[in-house]
């Protein structure tokens, strides 16, 4: 049974968590290597994500849900080329397309996260693939600014993905009536992990 003391020391922790978070990102900021930070511009979370990943150094690119134009006028170049790695904050159906093309030049999801709408900025956060789960925590603590954070850790942080080369199960139909949601994710070299 929790006591007093404990739920005080839980909450202020929980309080205190969105700002430790960022500040431990931060101090681990560290040049990007990635070749795009690929933003669904209809969304205001997608947009701030894309706004935090300018000044760690990302080159954000905006889609309005159709990924068409930037693969076949960036992307495929980059991948031919390089293999470079790519993340994003994107509806289900970027993110299964860019799976699928991203398997012929040997790159792999290695991060993947859910982010179902729950009211004034908030999201439900379940993370599907990660080495750091402990993330959902700190991005529901963050409220509303969750996009912030978790642009600080998937750009700047030194989130390492597991081993971990399933498809992710962006291709599957979304539900009727369910709330739309947002997906973040990472694709890199499949060596690179």
């Amino acid at each position: 049974m929790t006591n007093r003391r404990q739920f005080l020391q839980t909450a202020a922790a929980l309080t205190a968590a969105p700002l430790a978070g960022r500040a431990s990102f931060a101090s681990t900021h560290k040049p990007t290597s990635f070749a795009a930070v690929i933003v669904d511009s209809r969304y205001a979370e997608a947009r701030a994500f894309g706004a935090r990943a300018t000044p760690l150094g990302a080159p954000v690119r905006e889609i309005e849900g159709d990924i068409t134009d930037l693969w076949q006028n960036e992307l495929l170049g980059h991948w031919k080329n390089s293999r470079a790695a790519v993340v994003g904050l994107t509806e289900r159906p970027a993110l299964f397309l860019l799976e699928n093309l991203a398997w012929e030049h040997g790159l792999r999801v290695v991060f993947e996260a859910e982010h179902e709408p729950a009211g004034e900025g908030n999201a439900i956060h379940n993370i599907i693939r990660s080495a750091d789960p402990a993330l959902a925590l700190s991005l529901t603590a963050s409220g509303s600014s969750w996009p912030g954070i978790l642009a600080d850790a998937l750009i700047a942080g030194n989130l390492a993905p597991k081993r971990d080369f399933r498809p992710s199960s962006a291709g599957l139909a979304t539900h009727l009536g369910e709330a739309q949601k947002l997906y973040s994710w990472i694709i890199a070299p499949r060596t690179a992990v």
